[in-house]
């Protein structure tokens, strides 16, 4: 992707040189800004030449980075996180059961809700 940016970096310069060349000719630029023009057309072209350079060690930084991770990668116990997961849904399923059971029939959730004391659920006195 960033070889792609560089060329057209590069392009965008050229195009910048011709076009500011095109405009010295037929008398649209004085002399005196060509230069401004001039310098930034060649940043232009200087800049996609080092994208490339940094695309190319940045390449090379990736493949020796994936080498080293593939390198140090632990395999997984595939089992066992099955085996986990199979035993976290089972538990969410009867929780999620048992909260609907133990609702009686013509209650809602809301209104079982307010209807719980949770002080007497709690101790009020301090223990001995």
């Amino acid at each position: 992707m960033n070889a792609k940016i560089s060329q057209h970096m590069i392009l965008l310069g050229l195009c910048a040189l011709i076009f500011y060349a095109v405009m010295l000719v037929s008398g649209k630029l004085p002399l005196e800004v060509m230069p401004q023009f001039v310098v930034s057309a060649i940043i232009f072209m200087s800049s996609g030449h080092f994208m490339r350079k940094a695309a190319r060690a940045t390449a090379r930084d990736e493949d020796e980075e994936e080498a080293k991770a593939t390198a140090k990668r632990l395999d997984l116990d595939w089992p066992w996180l099955t085996t986990l997961l199979n035993w976290s849904a089972a538990f969410l399923i009867l929780g999620v059961m048992a909260i609907i059971l133990m609702k009686p029939m013509g209650l809602s959730f809301q209104d079982a809700l307010h209807q719980t004391k949770s002080q007497e659920h709690q101790v009020l006195h301090t223990i001995p």
